[in-house]
């Protein structure tokens, strides 16, 4: 009965770590995805084109994160599905800023 209880709590263990192990992924994890100087040689109109583009994934996103987390165990399946996306394209959308601010471009940001 010992080994029993032991294997239980070993199981727990794992699956506490995995479950925080998750949750440290932040944008950090993104610049890795996204190289910082993609958009560096593009001209200002791709630049902005990109940046707009990864700000409406950012957005749609957004929401089917919110659809999935409002079900039950919704967590789990937009953390498997969407998050890493998400990440990404706030990666591109970053670097997309940062390189329309290495350039100048004086177009607004989408809201």
């Amino acid at each position: 009965m010992d080994r029993v209880a032991n294997g239980f709590r070993l199981i727990a263990c794992l699956a506490a770590l995995a479950v925080a192990g998750c949750t440290g992924v932040g944008d950090p994890a993104g610049f890795v995805i996204a190289s910082q100087d993609r958009f560096d040689f593009m001209p200002c109109k791709d630049i902005i084109a990109n940046r707009n583009a990864q700000t409406g994934r950012m957005k749609q996103l957004g929401e089917q994160i919110e659809k999935a987390e409002a079900s039950p165990g919704g967590f789990l399946v937009s953390a498997a599905a969407y998050r890493s996306e998400y990440v990404q394209a706030r990666a591109l959308a970053a670097a997309a800023d940062r390189a329309a601010r290495l350039h100048n471009c004086d177009a607004p940001k989408p809201n």
